[in-house]
């Protein structure tokens, strides 16, 4: 039985990178000439493909993977045999689709009306309400855009929202789990996955916690002790980004030791004569120095690297592979910065992990888990950016190796990093209660800022009620795009991180406790083989496994993220003792009323969100509630 398995296999497997590659070609001519023709094209694409994988589902569901002795077997059919929502029957994956895309209408259409001119009502979220959020330190403006995003996408999707958890729900049970958010958790391979994730944001609080302790300082410094307590959740509208999931739009009002950033090094690459094409060489010439593999001929022949002046194209940076181990490539839109540099490295990393794993059936050429792809592309993108190898390409002329500089450098990531780490865990803990049914419909939008007060120290802007649908305002939740993958691949980051330099610096004989976020590891054909060993497995074996092989850890950790940051969380903690913050937050007050009326009886008030309750504003409410409860009685 085993060889004839072994034959189905791989018949399977020339099937789907057949089917695959069909596919990826009519994306790829979607997305890189956006035509009502090529979108038909695509669409039928990803149905073909959709169909062969419940094919094959149909034809290795009933045998007994308890009877396999071979691991690799046991775990392909595993895989193959969990297609998500594709196990839907025909009618209900139609139906499925329709809410995805109607839920993403309203969100991709919501238009608000401008704070300072009510009649100009044609403000998109990009760029113009994310310009806003980002730029604007008036406090009633950022209220106003916050409030009004929130009631044009999430509040009309609600009921829509509903019918989705239920489809997924039937989709997971189609495919032997128990409801959806087991189902989601199951790429982690780890029965204890939502208590490990816990697990590790517990590990890294402390350091979050004194940075949010900083930043509401320097908020309370500029918006007044009147709106910010000294121990209150931070107002999801004054962090500059809509979900509050980075902070890096205050780093102006908030950077340590005011002009003394590490320089961006734009003009220098303008200078030079960068060109996109530039860009890409470089990168390569980073992983050739790793004694890694160069891009394919192919890549560079079929890779779109710029803008066409032509025709329309999806312009968000990717990385392709078209399932046929030859063609792969890169669409970026790239311009000559920084920014980009670091994304282009990012990208080819990508690329890199693809030419690791292509020579693996088709079932196992993917990431060890969800967040391995992303989180070995921010490590190289960690080296590629630091300090230390823009001084290497000849783009930082002066050694801005002092205390004020390195703790500005450290602190701009960490406005990146850390909420967005809190935010994530936040997002999937309450979508993991909404699919398991811990967190009921009637509780939906309440339990979502219990959760993000709880792990983030965030709270609305103003008080909310069951009538609104505050997740439903982030891309991810009308998608049904899982969020926890970007929670597992920042941590991840660091612990690749760490185990590519401490080779890099074993090999070269250096001192192995260098200050993390110094390292650089162009060149070192050590960190090289790492890379390979942790990139060649693809999700052959579990995660766990891969990680122990390279690294010796086999679980997420977040002491290399502490480690990396821990100048800043040194500078913090003494900032932070110097000035008297409270480190933490305490909860001030109801953030979400079941329904409207009592959550008006809240704003009548007046009290909502401010930094104290005075005596008179006690007397209103208790009044306020006398009054309803009269009403209440009396109707």
């Amino acid at each position: 039985p085993s060889q004839e398995l072994r034959n189905l296999l791989y018949q399977i497997d020339v099937v789907l990178s057949q089917q695959c590659n069909f596919n990826v070609e009519a994306q790829w001519a979607f997305e890189t000439d956006i035509n009502e023709a090529t979108q038909l094209r695509a669409l039928e694409a990803q149905l073909a493909y959709t169909e062969a994988q419940s094919h094959v589902r149909e034809m290795l569901w009933k045998i007994p993977l308890e009877r396999i002795r071979e691991p690799q077997i046991r775990r392909a059919i595993r895989f193959l045999s969990v297609i998500g929502i594709a196990a839907l029957p025909r009618d209900q994956l139609d139906r499925y689709n329709r809410l995805i895309n109607d839920m993403l209408a309203v969100y991709n259409g919501a238009t608000t009306c401008s704070y300072s001119d009510p009649l100009k009502c044609n403000l998109h979220l990009d760029p113009d309400l994310t310009l806003i959020m980002a730029k604007s330190r008036d406090w009633d403006e950022l209220q106003h855009t916050w409030i009004e995003w929130h009631r044009r996408s999430g509040q009309k999707i609600r009921d829509l929202y509903e019918q989705v958890v239920d489809l997924s729900n039937y989709a997971a049970r189609l495919n032997n789990f128990t409801d959806y958010a087991h189902y989601l958790t199951f790429p982690y391979e780890s029965e204890t996955f939502r208590h490990d994730v816990e697990q590790v944001w517990d590990e890294i609080r402390p350091f979050y916690e004194e940075l949010h302790a900083y930043v509401r300082r320097k908020l309370r410094d500029l918006y007044g002790p009147e709106k910010l307590g000294r121990d209150a959740p931070l107002p999801a509208h004054i962090l500059g980004n809509m979900w509050a999931q980075s902070w890096i739009n205050i780093l102006d009002i908030t950077v340590p030791y005011p002009g003394k950033n590490f320089a961006d090094v734009t003009p220098h690459m303008l200078r030079q004569g960068y060109t996109p094409l530039t860009m890409f060489r470089l990168a390569e010439e980073f992983f050739l120095s790793l004694n890694l593999s160069g891009m394919p001929p192919d890549f560079w022949t079929h890779s779109l690297l710029q803008e066409p002046p032509d025709r329309p194209v999806i312009c968000q940076p990717s990385a392709w592979d078209f399932c046929n181990g030859r063609d792969y490539r890169i669409k970026m839109c790239t311009h000559v910065n920084m920014k980009d540099l670091q994304t282009v490295h990012h990208e080819m990393t990508h690329i890199q992990y693809f030419l690791e794993y292509r020579n693996l059936p088709k079932v196992f050429r993917d990431g060890a888990n969800p967040g391995f792809h992303e989180a070995l592309s921010d490590a190289v993108a960690m080296s590629a950016g630091s300090p230390r190898h823009l001084q290497t390409l000849n783009l930082v002329f002066t050694s801005n190796d002092d205390i004020p500089h390195n703790i500005n450098y450290l602190y701009s990531m960490a406005l990146e990093k850390l909420p967005f780490l809190a935010f994530s865990l936040a997002m999937d803990s309450w979508r993991w209660g909404v699919f398991d049914g811990s967190v009921p419909k009637e509780r939906y939008n309440c339990r979502w800022w219990d959760y993000r007060e709880k792990i983030g120290g965030i709270k609305p802007p103003v008080l909310r009620s069951e009538t609104d649908f505050d997740p439903g305002s982030k891309y991810h939740v009308p998608a049904n795009i899982p969020y926890i993958r970007y929670f597992v691949s920042t941590v991840l980051q660091f612990q690749i991180h760490r185990a590519l330099c401490r080779a890099a610096l074993k090999q070269a004989h250096l001192n192995p406790s260098d200050p993390l976020h110094k390292c650089d590891i162009y060149r070192s054909s050590a960190a090289g083989r790492l890379l390979s060993k942790l990139m060649s497995r693809g999700s052959s074996i579990p995660w766990q496994e891969v990680l122990r092989e390279a690294t010796g850890e086999t679980r997420l950790d977040g002491s290399a993220l502490r480690e990396y940051f821990a100048p800043l969380e040194d500078w913090l903690r003494n900032e932070n003792l110097r000035t008297g913050e409270t480190v933490g937050w305490l909860y001030d007050g109801d953030y979400c009323k079941h329904s409207i009326e009592t959550a008006n009886l809240q704003v009548l008030g007046g009290f909502y969100n401010s930094a104290s309750l005075s005596k008179n504003n006690s007397l209103t409410i208790l009044f306020a509630i006398m009054l309803y409860i009269l009403f209440v009685s009396l109707s």
